[in-house]
């Protein structure tokens, strides 16, 4: 049964066949398929030119968008040179698929660093080393009209010896502010937000740059990945909030428990 959404509402997928997808996706009025490289099924390796050419005829068939997320643990913000251009490279070819495929956009975590001597002083500089190698990965999305969608992360607790870029609203103005793209963009997770800042500082911040939301609830203690009503995020609030701003862009369940389609509409209900 199709839920006629108003808004494009879609899905992230792990460790399923991506071609049994489009079906489901396009029974329950969802039009995003957001699509998972950590899975050994999704890897960046599976995508040879037939592959390709069928997703493809799927997603213009079943008018369902793809999109990739690359795993979190890419860092082109690594310290280490060699490790830090193979990360690079391994990007590259993402952005490559992602433009055979026609995807909308590719999403991507900013980095993480290690703590010593002085952990501002080193998150500035891996920020710094982060800027250097997306100005070499954006001639690349030009040519290839690919755009990156930056998502923000969880704060790690402090005395921790590692820490992950992208945590703060701070540290994606120092990036916004040093890069400037039409092919760069901000993906919002709310779960995420909400353990830090909060969806709205967000939103009041890089609501220009919005391109993609990843909604999912938590009490802002834990990322559990809950689905929605079942912490305390104001979805209501940010609902209109979107409204407001006249966001356009997919916006992607990551609940867990929860299917994809019934996660939507909870998430549509707050809009009316």
């Amino acid at each position: 049964m199709n839920n006629n959404f108003k808004r494009k509402y879609g899905f992230n997928i792990f460790d399923q066949q991506i071609e049994d997808q489009f079906e489901y996706a396009s029974k329950h009025g969802l039009q995003h398929i957001e699509i998972n490289l950590s899975h050994e099924k999704l890897s960046i390796e599976t995508y040879d030119a037939d592959r390709i050419s069928k997703l493809r005829e799927l997603s213009k068939a079943y008018k369902v968008n793809l999109s990739f997320h690359i795993p979190y643990y890419i860092n082109i913000s690594e310290i280490v040179l060699p490790l830090r251009k193979s990360n690079i490279n391994y990007l590259l070819k993402c952005i490559q698929v992602a433009a055979d495929l026609k995807a909308t956009h590719v999403t991507l975590h900013v980095g993480k660093f290690y703590w010593f001597p002085v952990g501002p002083w080193m998150r500035k500089k891996s920020l710094k080393r982060f800027i250097k190698s997306m100005k070499k990965v954006l001639k690349i999305c030009e040519d290839k009209n690919v755009i990156v969608a930056l998502e923000n992360v969880v704060p790690i607790p402090n005395g921790s010896e590692y820490y992950l870029l992208g945590d703060s609203v701070d540290d994606f103005k120092f990036i916004f502010s040093n890069l400037e793209s039409r092919h760069l963009k901000f993906c919002l997770d709310t779960g995420h937000a909400n353990m830090g800042e909060g969806v709205f500082e967000y939103i009041n911040n890089f609501h220009d740059k919005l391109s993609c939301v990843h909604y999912h609830d938590n009490n802002g203690l834990n990322d559990e990945h809950l689905s929605i009503g079942k912490g305390n995020i104001p979805w209501k609030n940010l609902a209109e909030k979107l409204i407001k701003i006249n966001y356009q862009g997919p916006i992607i369940s990551e609940c867990r428990n929860i299917e994809a389609h019934e996660s939507a509409r909870l998430f549509e209900n707050h809009f009316i």
